[in-house]
């Protein structure tokens, strides 16, 4: 319930002021990318979509990334110490 009547309102006001900023007059052009599946899963994303301006929506498709495995850490760290030389190099 929360979320509903103070999470979704603030975003979306803060969605509608950022578009806002991008687009300011109908002589204006630019492209809002968003890469949050939840607009498209979730039940709360047409209504931040519709409380957009009126504009072009595309649903392009994205290529997944592939996740590159960490490298497993030997449990040390590099440290690297530089000497301070003084004003005559020793």
């Amino acid at each position: 319930y929360p979320f509903e009547v103070q999470s979704l309102p603030a975003a979306s006001f803060n969605l509608i002021q950022q578009v806002g900023r991008l687009i300011r007059s109908h002589g204006c052009w630019g492209e809002v990318v968003i890469y949050d599946k939840r607009l498209l899963t979730k039940n709360y994303g047409q209504r931040l979509l519709n409380a957009l301006p009126i504009f072009p929506i595309e649903q392009p498709e994205v290529p997944e990334v592939k996740k590159r495995p960490a490298k497993p850490s030997a449990g040390r760290t590099k440290s690297i110490r530089a000497k301070r030389r003084g004003p005559t190099g020793k």
